[in-house]
């Protein structure tokens, strides 16, 4: 059976067969291990993995922009559809160090255990059947080589919870790990992290006398009615104008998820880069993988600089000629937009 092999390929002991033939003795001076001695060695070492009570696995969360907080074991609540992420830290106690390789695939590196209220979740159909794979099947791929010297933790891996059990509905969750270093080895387990999922906030409303506006970062100033003159890797910025006399909370920073540009040359409407229409899209379907930041607000008749944008990155290279660019933006997950902005004239020159 495949599932003998589990393991196998992370295992790498701190001896190694020896090319040298018996009784070989290094320049210092000190006699270099014999094969039969190497050999004894690794199978201490290898019993030891089978049974490793000097390993120790810590579970926290993610340090999080938005709440602003460091990793705990009790995380602030997250909102539906948010990240919810994890990391794993290894700790060794023996007197050596220990070689371990980290296959870099959750299914042949370690096993959740997700309870919501009390009761215990399954696996995805997906997940599910990446877990058999590993059961049955040699890994295949890189290894990364880890080094832990006795008592350092060293991080292991980052853990998506979503990857294992789907998107998580509200209620509360408690999070174990666990983990075994060799062939039908004892699984190590780490501590419990406990969250709460909650559903998301309605969001705030934008109010009149909110406004974006298109400002290029270097362009000279034009004549009135001229486009400004842009070469092709020149940026302009996102800038919003609130005239209301209410503060505007912001948190989306993900200038794909938060931008709506519309690129005309010759009165038709130019098409996104195939790979940002697609991150566009994903990025709609799936908030979790939207970068936001602990919310800040723009205060009443005030202006604020948003983003530097370059339009390659959304439009690939740009021929020269006249092209016109308008905007609107949201501010939070699921928000209203803004209305269009105005419309900013650009030049592309060779």
């Amino acid at each position: 059976m495949y599932n003998k092999f589990i393991g196998v390929c992370t295992l790498v002991f701190g001896l190694a067969l020896s090319a040298f033939p018996q009784g070989t003795v290094e320049q210092s001076g000190a006699p270099h291990p014999t094969q039969e001695e190497v050999i004894a060695a690794n199978t201490r070492r290898f019993e030891q993995l089978k049974h490793p009570t000097f390993i120790t696995l810590r579970l926290t969360s993610r340090r999080r922009d938005s709440p602003r907080e460091e990793a705990s074991t009790i995380p602030s609540p997250y909102f539906v559809d948010d990240l919810v992420s994890f990391q794993l830290f290894i700790t060794q106690s023996l007197f050596d160090e220990l070689m371990l390789g980290n296959e870099m695939s959750p299914a042949y590196e370690y096993r959740p255990e997700l309870y919501k209220d009390g009761a215990s979740l399954t696996y995805t159909t997906e997940a599910q059947d990446k877990v058999e794979k590993a059961e049955h099947h040699v890994p295949t791929g890189s290894v990364f080589m880890v080094q832990l010297l006795p008592g350092r933790e060293v991080k292991w891996t980052d853990i998506n919870v979503d990857y294992w059990y789907g998107p998580l509905g509200p209620g509360h969750y408690q999070l174990t790990v666990r983990k075994r270093f060799a062939p039908d080895g004892d699984w190590t387990e780490s501590n419990p992290v406990t969250f709460e999922v909650i559903p998301r906030k309605q969001p705030t409303p934008i109010p009149e006398g909110v406004k974006v506006r298109l400002v290029p970062q270097h362009a000279q100033t034009q004549p009135e009615g001229q486009p400004y003159r842009f070469g092709s890797d020149d940026y302009f910025d996102v800038v919003l104008v609130n005239e209301s006399d209410q503060s505007i909370k912001v948190n989306v920073i993900d200038s794909y998820y938060g931008n709506r540009f519309q690129l005309f040359k010759d009165g038709k409407l130019l098409s996104y880069l195939e790979e940002t229409a697609k991150l566009i899209e994903l990025k709609d379907a799936k908030p979790s993988s939207v970068d936001v930041a602990s919310d800040f607000f723009i205060k009443p008749n005030s202006t604020s600089q948003l983003e530097g944008v370059n339009l390659k990155k959304w439009y690939g290279p740009l021929t020269p000629g006249v092209y016109r660019l308008i905007d609107r933006r949201r501010f939070e997950i699921d928000g209203p937009w803004t209305k269009n902005s105005a419309e900013l004239v650009i030049e592309i020159v060779p």
